[in-house]
């Protein structure tokens, strides 16, 4: 029995210009593949794809699971394929791997997820957007028809199809995702040419949500569009309307609003994976949950923990604007990755005296806020370049009180 397996990721094993140039060497020679278990940090367990000793990709996510299968089934940590064909404008290939395996058993091994055990308990929640309907409709109409074949009219399911492509750029649930893979399949085994062409452009839309170009739009496009949507408004109103005797009381109003940011950051402080390190890197955050595989009630939960976030930080003026939040990612891994201490740092540091600064950064070096081994010239360029820091590299280093053996 033969099985096959989408290699993705090509993007982070080599350069950019050379990615056609490994794609046509693939097509061409069809070399042998091996599959390796990896443990990591962020995303759990990956299987990455050698040639020989190079690094070419990794397994895709939704064959990741029976990939593992096999391996289990197998004994082993190690599988042997070789290139079957290529998708150049996927940037994918897929692999050829020869054995009996049983087909996994999607029930087992479920019983404790690891989003089992993390919920946010704050109300209210970020009711789902018109388009989040319309989204949902399409996918149930789509694999209905292409799982059943119930003769709709062809016509009706190519704009439900068009509807999944231009609503699906978003959603990294679990739930999702898998239905999108699935339509996937299903697509291009159509006997209609026109419906196998979604095929591919489904791959694509697939692919694309952990590219650095998709990234870069969560941060930039999704989270402000979903904290500026109606339905934040409509979650903030309702808080409002909860906490209305203590917010029209001067005395209670910053309080109450305290309280509840305290509590959500200790709600996020209990998300699995360390995600609660990336929260304020929402491109990332995102990037990461799409490979957690995150249901999509938790989802809706940590969007609506965020949102809720980012508007009580706005009445108390502790929202960043985007120069601010790029100096805190830089400063972020001086401190140990604690973006709220770097905040707290900028806020004690901006508009102080030099030998102020030195004297702060010395003592917070000594107390293990702050890398010994990063807090001369790494951190000196930043608050330098940020205008904070003015002096010269030569003077901040002789006003450090640094000794080795702290950090």
């Amino acid at each position: 029995m033969e099985t096959h397996v989408q290699i993705t990721g090509l993007q982070y094993a080599c350069k950019e210009a050379e990615i056609p140039v490994v794609m046509t060497t693939l097509e061409k020679q069809k070399p042998e593949v091996l599959l390796v278990t990896e443990q990591t940090h962020d995303f759990g367990i990956i299987v990455r794809a050698l040639i020989g000793t190079t690094f070419r990709g990794v397994v895709s996510r939704f064959d990741l699971e029976n990939v593992l299968s096999m391996m289990q089934c197998g004994n082993t940590s190690v599988l042997v394929g070789q290139v079957a064909d290529t998708d150049p404008e996927g940037r994918c290939y897929n692999i050829c791997i020869s054995g009996d395996y049983p087909t996994p058993d999607k029930t087992a091994g479920c019983t404790l997820c690891r989003w089992d055990e993390w919920r946010w308990t704050g109300t209210p929640l970020l009711d789902c957007c018109p388009d989040d309907r319309r989204l949902d409709i399409s996918l149930k109409v789509a694999l209905a028809e292409l799982r059943l074949g119930r003769s709709m009219n062809k016509q009706t399911l190519l704009e439900h199809l068009d509807i999944i492509l231009q609503l699906a750029r978003w959603d990294v649930s679990q739930e999702t995702q898998q239905q999108l893979n699935h339509i996937r399949l299903l697509a291009g085994q159509h006997t209609d040419s026109e419906v196998r062409s979604f095929a591919p452009r489904l791959r694509h839309t697939l692919t694309a949500l952990g590219s650095k170009k998709r990234i870069k739009e969560f941060q930039d496009t999704f989270l402000p569009m979903l904290c500026q949507s109606k339905e934040a408004e409509q979650m903030y109103c309702l808080w409002s309307s909860m906490h209305k005797a203590e917010l029209s009381d001067i005395r209670l109003w910053q309080p109450t609003i305290t309280s509840q940011l305290e509590a959500i950051e200790d709600c996020l402080k209990q998300l699995p994976a360390d995600l609660c390190y990336q929260k304020d890197q929402f491109g990332a955050l995102m990037h990461r949950l799409l490979y957690l595989n995150i249901p999509r009630c938790k989802l809706m939960m940590l969007l609506s923990a965020l949102v809720m976030r980012r508007k009580l930080q706005m009445l108390l003026g502790l929202s960043d604007d985007e120069a601010e939040r790029q100096l805190t990612l830089q400063l972020a891994p001086i401190f140990y990755g604690d973006t709220e201490r770097v905040r707290k740092f900028l806020l004690l540091a901006r508009g102080q005296k030099g030998a102020d600064i030195t004297s702060l950064v010395s003592r917070w070096v000594r107390d293990s806020h702050i890398c010994a081994a990063l807090c001369h010239r790494p951190l000196w360029t930043i608050l330098h370049d940020a205008g904070i820091y003015k002096a010269t590299e030569s003077n901040w280093n002789i006003q450090l009180n640094i000794r080795k053996s702290w950090g």
